[in-house]
């Protein structure tokens, strides 16, 4: 059983099945539930949240609510980490510990530039602009230290990992990439976190995770948190029961959605709200679900016909960082794609190295043994699952499943707007 009832886990989100039992890995959750989606549900801290009044929007400027948790980490952990992108979530986290002059103690990117050209792939947000926006900082002399680790001899060595091989379906069946970085396996790398664990210090990362998923039920604007959107519990559960001797003070922080600072989220879902009551329904800033990047993020403006429309993510961007100078950011985020059968993974999946082909074995043994675990994408003559049972398409995601909903607003129906 994937699950340890404790707050420093559950508070990453679990699955509750038949309202008993629990467990951090939705693949395991999915086998306990007779494979009947319907008997699973996400439960995301609601115990802390239902304290909150959402319709309410806090008095705090955002910017002052994001240094507040940066102040808040800061406090906790003995050193602090930023995983650095370069895409405007952890931009603007960075920019909080500077500007406020709190002291980060690292700045980690991540890239494929040991098996992949630089201008793909992940690449290309590190080496434009991530890169560039470090060289300006003198890191010396705030004391931070900059590392950037190439993760894709990491990602093909991983696979020779027994534990790995046998479990991944438990919690990372999404990118390669991703699952690597969030990994007991990249921390093992870093031994001068290793060290810092050893002597008994505690390592918190900080991860850019994630922009509100909004939409309009009951005739309300509503906050919701997808079980993908923070991606850490069965992740942590493996890096600190399984592997607790060497990883137990290792801490994966997401810095936006948070049980311990719910504050942001209601201050982002109100600013949204407010936005969206002076956008009519004919505004080009409205797209389909398919004009939006596979990652969202996911903020429903209206719903007519069965119709969904959505806020396009530069207009959210821009709402949630007011500040933030939009073009600085490259748009590198995936359209249409799957999350398991990843473009950014591309490398890997043309490959010819005997892992690439362990990772194929297994899942497509996964696949088809669950075809309702999964929906689909067509994907005409991709490299991996070419045979002809799968019709040209490719598994999307697993079935995504949402927490309870936040009451924001209700929808006004006299805004002449909408």
């Amino acid at each position: 059983m994937f699950f340890y009832d404790t707050p420093e886990l559950t508070k990453y989100g679990y699955y509750l099945v038949n309202d008993t039992i629990k467990t951090f890995s939705k693949f395991e959750a999915y086998q306990l539930a007779g494979k009947n989606w319907k008997n699973i549900r996400f439960i995301f801290n609601d115990d802390e949240f239902e304290k909150y009044d959402w319709t309410v929007e806090p008095e705090e400027d955002i910017y002052e609510l994001y240094r507040q948790r940066a102040q808040q980490l800061r406090e906790k952990y003995d050193y602090v980490v930023l995983m650095y992108s370069g895409g405007i979530d952890s931009h603007t986290i960075l920019e909080t510990f500077l500007q406020n002059n709190i002291k980060l103690d690292e700045i980690c990117t991540f890239s494929v530039s040991d098996t992949e050209d630089k201008l793909k792939s992940l690449n290309p947000e590190v080496f434009r602009t991530a890169l560039p926006f470090i060289e300006t900082l003198n890191l010396k002399k705030i004391g931070t230290v900059f590392r950037d680790v190439e993760v894709g001899k990491l990602i093909l060595d991983w696979w020779n990992d027994d534990f790995h091989a046998e479990n991944f379906q438990h919690y990372t069946i999404q990118q390669q990439w991703s699952g690597v970085v969030r990994s007991y396996y990249f921390k093992s790398k870093i031994k001068e976190h290793m060290a810092l664990i050893e002597n008994g210090k505690t390592v918190c990362y900080i991860w850019g995770s994630d922009k509100p998923s909004m939409c309009v039920t009951q005739n309300h604007y509503a906050l919701y948190i997808p079980d993908g959107a923070l991606d850490l519990g069965s992740k942590q559960y493996v890096n600190r029961l399984h592997f607790n001797k060497k990883f137990y003070n290792f801490y994966d922080e997401p810095f936006y959605i948070c049980r311990e600072f719910p504050k942001i989220s209601i201050k982002q879902s109100h600013l949204l709200v407010n936005l969206m009551e002076t956008i009519p329904k004919t505004d080009s800033r409205l797209l389909l679900k398919g004009q939006l990047p596979t990652f969202g993020p996911f903020v429903s403006h209206h719903v007519e016909n069965n119709i969904v429309k959505f806020l396009d993510k530069a207009t959210i961007d821009g709402c949630i960082y007011p500040n933030a100078l939009l073009n600085r950011f490259r748009n590198d985020k995936i359209y249409n794609a799957s999350l398991i059968i990843s473009p950014k993974d591309n490398w890997f999946l043309s490959s010819n190295h005997p892992n690439r082909y362990k990772f194929e074995e297994q899942i497509t043994k996964i696949i088809k043994e669950n075809q309702n675990y999964f929906y689909y994408t067509n994907a005409k003559n991709h490299r991996l699952f070419k045979q002809e049972e799968y019709k040209d398409t490719i598994p999307k995601n697993a079935g995504v499943i949402f927490s309870r909903f936040y009451f924001i607003k209700p929808v006004s129906t006299s805004n002449s707007n909408l």
